[in-house]
């Protein structure tokens, strides 16, 4: 037994009939991956389940199966009466659930499964392990502990959020078990180049183009490189969730010479959304702490609301330099 919360999870799903998944607000790969994987584990066990999420899903997880079928909804009016049960995946805390700052959690019963140090333990029953690279990573050992068997789907869904969350694998936390639980997702059916390909090699031209402007607005400041790009650059080039995201992972961690990089976007009027990529073994997740995020050592992330675009810039700014001074 991996986890002795599995059996307690398992108890409670086997007493409801409903049950309810999230997908968090912009979700990636290991959001969709896992919500994914643990929906067919569910129907397998001839549960209802539906999987729901305040965000459009991303283009490029469209691939995996089921992935179409994500309910986007308003969490503030959606009717969470007919469910016996909340499964809460990858999110450290409620509103990364919602995608609202102070949501009010639902009446029935919640069950909080994450690898984020910085959980909050928001739910009614919490399995929360920091030491895994993702949540589906983490799913794998609870179906162990379930056993039951992970079908082609299952692997490829699971599969696709570690390698989402690993940055196919380049990550300091991936270590040898990591590369055998993706081992035997392959093994099990999932088709790795596949997800290369959709991950990694389907970026739509605009997007690319979005990138560029993060590059170009890219500055050196104490020892680490920093873009922060506007709401009316963030329109004019097709508003691409992922954007940030993947600059983040591909160009802020790389530059010779610096800690780490930070790359923000305003995605609406007086919001921003931050990543932190650390470039070898800086903690980037005591950044995000203190603007009001969270994460992980080395990838972490914030959502600064209700100031000014500058203004928010300058009060992430602040704060990293304190740490990159100090380190």
């Amino acid at each position: 037994m991996n986890y002795k919360e599995s059996s307690i999870i398992l108890e409670e799903i086997k007493k409801s009939e409903r049950i309810l998944i999230n997908c968090h607000r912009g979700p990636d790969s290991d959001s969709v991956g896992s919500a994914l994987a643990l929906q067919e584990i569910l129907q397998i066990m001839e549960k209802d389940v539906e999987v729901i999420c305040p965000s459009d899903i991303p283009k490029d997880l469209i691939f995996l199966n089921e992935a179409k079928n994500i309910r986007r909804v308003n969490f503030t009016s959606f009717d969470f009466s007919g469910y016996d049960l909340f499964l809460i995946l990858d999110s450290s805390n409620y509103s990364m659930v919602t995608g609202e700052k102070d949501s009010v959690k639902p009446g029935i019963k919640s069950i909080v499964i994450d690898h984020h140090f910085s959980n909050d333990k928001f739910g009614d029953i919490n399995l929360v392990d920091p030491d895994m690279t993702s949540t589906s990573e983490l799913l794998y050992h609870i179906f162990s502990d379930w056993g039951n068997e992970i079908t082609r789907n299952v692997a490829e869904s699971l599969l696709t959020g570690i390698m989402g969350d690993t940055g196919a694998f380049q990550y300091q936390n991936v270590g040898q078990k990591t590369i055998r639980v993706a081992a035997d997702l392959m093994d099990k059916g999932a088709d790795k180049d596949k997800i290369v390909f959709n991950l990694y090699r389907s970026i739509e031209f605009k997007e690319v183009k979005m990138w560029g402007k993060f590059i170009e607005a890219m500055m050196i400041d104490n020892g680490f490189v920093w873009s922060a790009i506007p709401l009316s650059v963030y329109k004019d080039f097709g508003e691409y969730s992922s954007a940030k995201e993947d600059v983040a992972n591909l160009f802020f961690p790389i530059v010779e010479g610096t800690k780490f990089g930070i790359a923000m976007v305003e995605t609406s009027e007086n919001v921003i959304s931050a990543s932190f990529r650390s470039r070898k073994d800086f903690d980037v997740s005591v950044i995000a702490n203190e603007v009001g995020g969270g994460g992980h050592k080395t990838a972490a992330g914030a959502r600064i609301e209700g100031i000014p675009f500058q203004e928010a810039v300058n009060k992430v700014l602040k704060v990293a330099r304190k740490y990159a001074q100090e380190k």
